[in-house]
């Protein structure tokens, strides 16, 4: 089947045999430009002079005597032409739609709109009659502030349309749409009576701007010119109802692109298609699919005759996807579009680091001085360090020192073990040793430097570039040299305007660039397999295509104006809608299929997917109109599913094999149990095995706030400070003595917290406040426990027989205070930052439903109620083991004091709360020493018990707080 490019080779060869210097080919791209060139060559019979072929955006600009300016220069010449007009424009401000503006502007020129009909048209006076005839009777607008900002903007943009025009052309400069309507305008001294092109065809266009229009229409007229059109009879004659063919049908009818049209097929009426349609549950499993049909179709072909093949991505933002989703062995491929500076790891990194330099927080100076600290934060800062470009900078450049750790690793597990929130850039500049990196990354911008900023970029470049000049992976090559010419280009722009830069609009600016900036792929253009955007397929044709995102949303696009013209001005001016976007798409979808035999179209099929859940119109109308046309088109759905297999879900509980067994009994007799372990246990036996058994750490990271952990771990330090230098020997501290040594334990465990402001600051007062009161009526009892010892650690090893084998079990805790009143009772006691409630003393009274509790009650009360009865049992067995517990001097022997646990709870300082649990009848402490150890005993046969596994808690409620829930599923 002849192509439409072999269709114009041929045709200009029948008009111009002999010559085609004097011929020039305008096309709609550069893709069909080239390919045109090459049915050109492939229909020579001899050797001839090249015509002139061109995409039509250069041919404009080629023939304008203005100089199309690229789109940064543009945005400050408009800024600077808004600033005349209204002097109080915030910079920032006009950087949120002036991209916006200068589309609109754009479009008004090459669609030739009468501006002072548009601009009188959005006045006030005549759009509230317009909106006050949609009222009913009676009825009128109300007049608000917001109605007079709103025609304000429209009042200057009529100002700055004429100003920015003036401007750009006393500077010999232009926008796109300012060319084309140059050229329009003028297009009878600048083209038509240039002697330089003797015969030009405009070949493939289907939907002409009015610019455009009049270019070609005065070249036709002045017969200079041809336009060649790729219609098809289905959409042009017999369905009528096909947006496809709304212009050129138009075109057809006013005969003002001359009077015959014979350029007409009627493949799509006509020829035999095969199309497939596939439902896909995600949009980028649709390029996983698109490789693996490709892959399928080479294995059944010809290799000596392979069938020229597009992959089409109507979602440009599935490249990467598809590039990934090719098998290996496919290497012959040509890519039209441009991978996106936008969407690569080196965006990411330079966001980072505008986000590190523009959320710098300021401190005072501890000293006093009215000196002000820039300090980074330890999101941002780790957001950078563990950026894949660095990371990989570390693994290349950056050795092991001593301690095994690289500059980086150190540096992260600096901040975390220290709880550092905000660091400064010399804190920082010398965790890195002051290596090179870590000074450009950390050193603080100039906000009102850019040009330094833009140093600081480049030499990060020059780093980066020392560690991917011999990679594999050149994308990443690529993209520095990308990001080099970007700043070498935004460095000349700020050589002319460095005054209205600083670090926010800097950002703007560059980030601008970045969403314009495209990495051009070279590949080998006449390829098998071409992979292109939608719009790159005009004038192309292909014997097997495979469409990507074919939904509605997508193609066609939502229908949405991104424009600060309404949609009634647009229409009534002539300005191009959404209309108009869906007949484009609509022709290029149809001009697509219109030579294939075969095609394979992907759509996303499940709703919560973005863009997907609906087929795009275009695929129904292929369903239910043109099969009627053409009985010889052939449309196959099939629904793409996940492989169900036979995958058998992960068990829930975890077996005790010997192996198993052998490491509990192991850490039995190794770490051993403690009070805590035990709770763990029974109140999740997996998380217990996941902590104790299999080892696995909890994640370390650096919080911002103060929690209850950390306000204990503080509390409890001071307690024991205060202890030992004071109660221990008698002394009581003073009010300022007790507020220093809180100032200083906080400085010493977590100086990397903030407490001069936010939460933090409330949370420190709260404990200071709460130590006051809890020490103050320590302090005024009467008759007053003596103290004998503060964080008294004590173990026992013991043997008990577990599941029939003997085996030694460790017993360990640490004990917050031991008192003595003057019975000579010695209380274990605990601090608690929290509320305390402990398990009812009735229930505990029952022995059967005592020992049910211990065993097997999770509950937050009876844990604490088996943390005391540890901590007793621990005392009366150092007793007994020891012929005496010795404390500041004195022995304490087995048998002769009692021992009472409670616990001091900071919520209620004032009152202790005892433990309600008794094992025995009066004082025996042997007989407690051994209901004890019958206890434990049957909690660690349960343990070593090969017949009950670990096992998650059926007590949801234990998971909110568990940092486990990620491996555990919860």
């Amino acid at each position: 089947m002849q192509t439409f490019l072999q269709h114009v080779a041929a045709h200009i060869y029948k008009n111009h045999p002999a010559d085609l210097s004097g011929v020039t080919i305008v096309l709609p791209t550069r893709r069909a430009a080239f390919f045109v060139m090459q049915e050109l060559a492939n229909a020579a019979k001899e050797p001839v002079m090249s015509p002139t072929v061109l995409a039509v955006d250069d041919f404009v600009e080629s023939i304008c005597t203005l100089r199309i300016e690229d789109s940064v220069h543009l945005l400050f010449e408009l800024y600077e032409t808004f600033k005349e007009i209204d002097p109080t424009i915030d910079f920032d401000r006009f950087m949120g739609w002036a991209s916006v503006l200068l589309s609109d502007l754009d479009k008004v020129d090459q669609y030739l709109v009468n501006t002072d009909y548009l601009f009188d048209y959005l006045s006030e006076a005549r759009a509230i009659d317009r909106w006050q005839q949609n009222l009913p009777s009676g009825r009128t607008l109300p007049e608000t502030s917001g109605t007079g900002q709103y025609f304000s903007l429209f009042e200057n943009i009529k100002k700055i349309y004429a100003s920015f025009r003036a401007r750009l052309s006393n500077r010999n400069k232009a926008y796109r749409g300012m060319a084309y309507r140059h050229l329009a305008e003028h297009v009878d001294t600048l083209l038509v009576a240039d002697s330089t092109h003797e015969r030009i065809y405009f070949a493939g266009f289907n939907a002409f701007t009015e610019a455009e229009k009049r270019i070609v229409t005065a070249l036709v007229k002045a017969e200079k010119a041809e336009a060649i059109w790729d219609t098809d009879r289905y959409y042009m004659q017999e369905n009528t109802g096909v947006e496809a063919g709304k212009s050129l049908r138009e075109y057809q009818k006013d005969k003002r692109f001359g009077k015959e049209w014979n350029q007409m097929t009627d493949h799509l009426l006509t020829s035999a298609k095969n199309i497939t349609l596939y439902g896909v549950p995600n949009a980028t499993l649709q390029a996983k699919v698109a490789g693996q049909l490709y892959q399928t179709m080479r294995q059944n072909e010809d290799p000596e005759r392979p069938v020229l093949t597009a992959i089409v991505l109507a979602d440009e933002n599935l490249l990467l996807p598809m590039l990934y989703s090719l098998d290996e062995q496919v290497t012959d491929l040509n890519i039209t579009m441009g991978l996106s500076l936008r969407s690569s790891l080196l965006y990411t990194l330079i966001d980072s680091l505008f986000e590190l330099q523009q959320n710098v927080v300021e401190f005072k100076n501890r000293s006093g001085q009215i000196v002000r600290i820039p300090k980074f934060g330890h999101k941002s800062v780790g957001k950078v360090l563990n950026h894949p470009f660095i990371r990989h900078f570390e693994y290349v450049m950056l050795k092991p020192e001593s301690d095994g750790q690289t500059i980086i690793q150190r540096t992260l597990n600096e901040i975390t073990d220290k709880n550092i929130v905000y660091l400064s850039a010399d804190e920082l500049i010398a965790l890195g040793d002051h290596h090179p990196l870590f000074k450009i990354l950390f050193t603080r911008w100039d906000k009102n430097n850019p040009i330094a900023i833009l140093d600081a970029f480049y030499q990060l470049i020059n780093l980066l570039r020392d560690v991917y000049k011999d990679y594999k992976n050149a994308l990443e090559t690529e993209y520095l040299y990308l990001f080099y010419t970007l700043l070498k280009q935004f460095e000349q722009t700020l050589a002319e305007r460095s005054e209205l830069i600083n670090l926010k609009t800097l950002r703007s600016f560059m980030f601008e660039l970045i969403r314009q900036t495209r990495i051009p792929f070279s590949g080998e253009p006449i390829s098998d397999l071409q992979i292109l955007g939608m719009l790159e397929t005009r004038a192309l044709d292909f014997e097997r295509v495979i469409v990507l995102s074919v939904n509605e949303g997508i193609t066609p696009q939502a229908k949405k104006q991104n424009s600060l013209i309404p949609f009634d001005a647009a229409q009534a001016v002539g300005l191009p809608t959404y209309q108009h976007q869906e007949a484009v798409m609509s022709y290029h979808f149809y001009h697509l299929i219109q030579r294939a035999s075969e095609v394979h179209m992907l759509y996303t099929s499940t709703n919560d997917a973005p863009g997907g859940g609906e087929k795009s119109r275009f695929i129904r109308q292929l369903e239910y109109e043109l099969t009627g046309y053409n009985p010889l088109i052939r449309i196959e759905n099939k629904t793409v599913v996940f492989e169900s297999g036979n995958y058998t879900e992960p068990e829930e509980v975890v077996v005790k094999n010997d192996e198993m067994l052998a490491a509990i009994r192991g850490y039995l007799s190794g770490k051993g149990i403690y009070p805590t372990h035990l709770n763990e246990f029974i109140r999740c036996s997996m998380q217990f095995y996941l902590k104790h058994i299999v080892g696995v750490q909890e994640k370390e990271e650096v919080e911002e706030e103060l929690g209850m952990d950390k306000i204990g771990i503080w509390l409890h330090s001071c307690l024991e400070r205060m202890d030992n230098e004071f109660f221990l020997s008698g002394n009581d501290p003073s009010e300022e003595q007790i507020k220093a040594i809180l100032r200083e334990e906080f400085n010493r465990l977590y100086s990397g917290y903030v407490t001069d402001m936010g939460l933090n600051r409330i949370y420190f007062q709260i404990g200071e406040q709460q130590i006051l009161t809890f020490l103050k009526h320590q302090m005024e009892q009467k008759p007053r426990r003596k103290i004998l010892a503060a964080e008294q650690a004590l173990r026992t090893s013991i043997n008990l027989v577990l599941q029939g084998q003997y085996t030694p079990v460790n017993i360990g805790g640490k004990i917050d205070r031991i008192e003595r009143d003057d019975a000579g009772t010695l209380f274990v006691m605990d601090y608690k930052t929290g509320s305390v409630e402990l398990s009812a003393k009735t229930k505990l009274a029952d022995p059967l439903l005592r020992d049910e509790m211990m065993k097997t009650d999770g509950d937050k009360k009876m844990g604490y109620v088996r943390q005391l009865w540890l901590y007793e049992y621990l005392m009366y067995r150092k007793m007994r083991e020891e012929q005496g517990l010795k404390l500041q001097d004195t022995v304490y022997d087995f048998g002769q004091h009692l021992v009472k646990s409670g616990f001091y709870s900071f919520r209620d300082p004032k009152n202790a709360i005892v433990n309600p649990l008794e094992l025995t009848d009066g004082v025996n402490p042997a007989q407690f020493l051994e209901e004890s150890e019958r206890i434990l005993t049957d909690i660690l046969n349960d343990m070593l018990d090969p017949d009950i596994p670990f096992a998650k808690t059926n007590e949801l409620n234990t998971c909110a707080f568990c940092d486990f829930t990620g491996i555990c599923g919860r």
